[in-house]
């Protein structure tokens, strides 16, 4: 097992009470990039937008809406995230690692959901499992990997290998390498893909435009349309639904 060590800085910007909606209190955890090439992101309920800045960035910036409507006051928020909640930005062996989730106890469910905009050099690795709520990246050059229960995916200006296994909510990528997607429903839109195209998708119409790669699709049921593919196309299966390659209707299945 890894050793970690916590090094991360964290700050109670504020805490705002809305009277008939949600509570929402703000935190700020940062950490220094030095000797690091990657974030880890382990994640429960709450949105997450993730954005790579090329220009010089020596630290990991995660600015955190904490919500929930069933508290009273700030405090008692307050309060139930320290004993309830993990919330911690860490080293661990050439990655960071954030957590925001449920901590793990028997008849636990504080309702919490934690929104998450973190800021990262573009050129930083990115693993992200997350159990619901959207997912927003943008500008990241290295790889991505997502393991992702429920909630929209898109990806923008991202250009390494991507890798997502998504439970349920549409993939949208404009941007990327290589891109291999097993997903359970939910459309599929692909874009300026630069590699090669891998996906097993369970329902829900899949789009592609401008793949330079070969595109390798298995689907139960949703139409494909694949445009401006310079590669092979390979329909392992199709349950239902029409597929279009190129302008062209296709019907092989190898």
């Amino acid at each position: 097992m890894k050793k970690t060590i916590l090094l991360a800085s964290a700050v109670a910007v504020s805490m705002t009470a809305f009277a008939g909606k949600d509570l929402m209190i703000e935190r700020t955890l940062t950490l220094e990039t030095n000797r690091l090439h990657g974030l880890e992101i382990v994640a429960g309920a709450g949105h997450m937008v993730i954005t790579g800045h090329s220009e010089h960035i020596d630290r990991i910036i995660v600015e955190a809406k904490i919500k929930s409507d069933k508290y009273n006051h700030p405090e008692d928020l307050a309060s139930a995230l320290e004993d309830d909640m993990l919330f911690s930005l860490e080293r661990d062996s050439g990655f960071a690692k954030l957590v925001a989730k449920n901590k793990k106890k028997m008849f636990n469910n504080p309702e919490i959901s934690i929104h998450l905009d973190v800021k990262v050099p573009a050129d930083f690795d990115l693993e992200i499992d997350d159990g619901s709520g959207h997912i927003k990246v943008f500008d990241i050059s290295g790889n991505i990997t997502i393991d992702d229960g429920s909630g929209h995916t898109e990806l923008t200006n991202t250009t390494g290998s991507v890798t997502i296994d998504d439970g349920s909510g549409h993939i949208e990528i404009s941007g990327a390498y290589d891109v291999k997607i097993d997903d359970g429903s939910g459309h599929v839109k692909l874009q300026n893909i630069t590699g090669d195209v891998e996906i097993e998708d369970g329902s829900g119409d899949v789009k592609a435009h401008a793949v330079a790669g070969d595109f390798q699709v298995d689907d139960g049921s949703g139409s494909i349309k694949v445009k401006g593919l310079e590669g092979e196309f390979t329909l392992i299966d199709d349950g239902s639904g029409h597929v279009s390659v190129n302008g062209e209707k296709h019907s092989s299945k190898k």
